[in-house]
């Protein structure tokens, strides 16, 4: 699991902890509130599999918590965050949610990391009627509308237009689809086909998989390759096997162009894959991938800066996408919050429906309503990058 060893060497925190809890920091740190604590809960998959998502998840959460304490708080009052680890176990992040609404009797709930660990929460929070954040993109999460539970990043649908306008505009029709046979690859593959067939101006004429765990996949490649009609190739999938195709990709000397997910924006996919072999992968990206790079005096580059520098300041490197994801989460929770004027979870889950428009780090502008619990919205903040000399590249 290289991708996994590579990401998770970043963590400074203990990883045997089940439980994390961050009560109030220090209030000697932050004004004066009278107040009781607002208790919000979450599950991260801060060790497993996914703790390349979890741990900058945590790692955001915490910061943010903080954050919001030092700056008076909500409604005059400080958060208070218990959060606990899911260790990428589904049935653990059902228990650990179930913890979350009986015993520490959250308002509000943010996560899983996974869509796995979102579902099987799911559940629980519309059992209890507990709004619920979850930090997994997959399109079920959000469509149909599940009463109790909203979606904070973009989906693939998103993923799938942005990379399929770029493909259009440079001349690309069709492409070879490679995916993995489990997990988010298997998915993606499942909405990036049906965008496919939606989209009169982008046609998939192979479609290669793969198993988990492979570690070679030059013979698909190298079927690909024969054949005349692909100009472009797209790979779907999460971890380390990316990386591995775009090695097998240039050792081959294939010259049709290999786009990769947004699953793969991450500062250390480049440097995984090796400067050469990433040279020219293409890739949508959201914006706290590319905050320096975005348009001056813009509200959108202010917020992703601000953040920026807080996250280096506290973990010293770089904060990656899904500790953007965890930004917008508390930015959603709080502004749902002082919109509702209220800690009720009803009264939340209804300020989280009025929402319109709010700036954040990983979507310019976040909107909800009581037909939309995320996911999709009208317009993608992702861009597409290219990655170049093991940078991301704002390319459009």
């Amino acid at each position: 699991m290289i991708l996994q060893k590579k990401l998770t060497s970043l963590a400074k925190w203990a990883r045997k902890a089940a439980v994390v809890v961050v009560a109030v920091l220090s209030f000697s740190a932050m004004p004066a509130m009278a107040e009781d604590p607002i208790r919000i809960g979450a599950v991260t998959s801060v060790t497993g599999p996914a703790s390349y998502l979890g741990e900058p998840e945590k790692n955001a959460l915490e910061l943010m918590v903080e954050q919001v304490n030092q700056e008076g708080g909500v409604l005059g009052r400080p958060l208070e965050l218990v959060l606990y680890d899911d260790a990428t176990n589904p049935e653990r992040a059902r228990t650990m949610m179930q913890r979350l609404l009986t015993q520490d009797r959250v308002s509000a709930v943010i996560g899983g990391s996974i869509t796995a660990s979102s579902l099987a929460m799911e559940t629980l929070a519309s059992r209890h009627a507990v709004p619920q954040l979850s930090m997994a993109g997959a399109r079920i999460l959000s469509e149909p509308v599940k009463e109790w539970l909203f979606a904070i990043p973009e989906s693939d649908v998103m993923s799938a237009r942005v990379i399929y306008e770029h493909m259009k505009k440079s001349g690309i029709s069709k492409i070879a689809l490679v995916s993995s046979t489990a997990g988010y690859g298997r998915a993606a593959g499942e909405v990036f086909i049906e965008q496919a067939k939606r989209d009169d101006g982008i046609e998939i004429v192979m479609h290669e998989t793969y198993a988990p765990g492979d570690t070679d996949m030059s013979a698909q490649l190298t079927r690909i390759r024969g054949n005349g009609d692909v100009q472009a190739i797209l790979n779907l999938d999460a971890g380390n096997q990316p990386a591995i195709l775009a090695r097998n990709r240039a050792a081959l000397g294939i010259e049709q162009p290999l786009y990769m997910s947004h699953s793969m924006a991450a500062p250390e996919f480049p440097a995984l894959v090796g400067t050469t072999a990433s040279n020219g992968l293409l890739l949508p990206a959201p914006p706290i991938m590319i905050a320096e790079q975005l348009e001056e005096r813009s509200d959108l580059r202010d917020v992703n800066m601000k953040f920026l520098k807080l996250y280096q300041d506290r973990y010293g490197h770089a904060p990656n996408t899904f500790a953007g994801i965890a930004h917008d989460a508390i930015l959603v929770l709080v502004e749902a919050i002082r919109r509702a004027g209220s800690t009720k979870p009803a009264a939340i889950r209804d300020g989280v429906e009025q929402i319109q428009d709010l700036v954040g780090v990983n979507n310019s502008a976040l909107a909800f309503g009581p037909d939309n619990h995320g996911g999709v919205f009208e317009e993608s903040s992702m861009r597409m990058v290219e990655i170049r000399e093991g940078r991301f590249v704002l390319i459009d």
